[in-house]
């Protein structure tokens, strides 16, 4: 496991960051790319390497790896974007969901676990569901719900308890970030990007 976490955060360290500048220059904002912006993708993305082994390893099968951690890796990566310039770069997402999905049937087939397969389905639907319904009636983006629908993908093996500790750590961040905004701004109905907090509750989810 040692081997495959320090394998995992060395990839992380190098693909957060690039795939960071590919999203933002999706979205015509290559120059909000900053040094400091480089150096929070490459740590980040360490920790989604992380995140990726200790899921895997709950599987009981490296199979689900390689899905995992592209999963992870792209999905903090929309959600560094999303904190940039309140905007989810959709060409991402959609490539990355691509990838997942065939290294997750991949993975379903070598261990022989299609219900984790399956569960990955239906996690992803209802987390595009709940999202689609805030999207409908509380002001959400549409590009949370996508983002909501690629984070549920990664979720095949998650447990009650990660769950739940997910739902926290998602309203105490939303929170935070919401009192600092209205703090910075004196303006109460100033957005709020809902990407980091979705990553973050995904991320939570996944590896508890």
């Amino acid at each position: 496991m040692l081997l495959a976490s320090l394998a995992a955060g060395a990839l992380g360290l190098v693909a957060a960051p690039g795939l960071t500048r590919r999203g933002l220059a999706q979205l015509d904002h290559e120059g909000r790319y900053s040094a400091v912006a480089v150096r929070v993708a490459a740590v980040v993305g360490v920790c989604a390497g992380a995140v990726a082994v200790t899921a895997a390893h709950r599987t009981g099968s490296w199979y689900w790896l390689p899905g995992l951690l592209v999963w992870a890796v792209i999905l903090v990566s929309a959600g560094l974007c999303d904190a940039s310039v309140q905007r989810i770069p959709t060409p991402l997402v959609r490539t990355g969901a691509t990838a997942v999905v065939a290294l997750m049937c991949v993975a379903g087939f070598g261990a022989r676990d299609w219900r984790g397969w399956a569960s990955s389905v239906i996690a992803s639907i209802a987390a595009a569901s709940i999202l689609a319904l805030c999207w409908r009636f509380a002001g959400a983006g549409f590009g949370d719900v996508r983002i909501a629908a690629f984070g549920g993908l990664g979720l095949g093996h998650t447990t009650q308890r990660g769950l739940l500790l997910a739902l926290s750590g998602f309203t105490i961040l939303l929170t935070a970030q919401a009192l600092w905004t209205l703090a910075r701004t004196k303006d109460r109905t100033a957005t709020v990007a809902l990407g980091p907090a979705l990553a973050i509750g995904f991320l939570i989810a996944a590896a508890a």
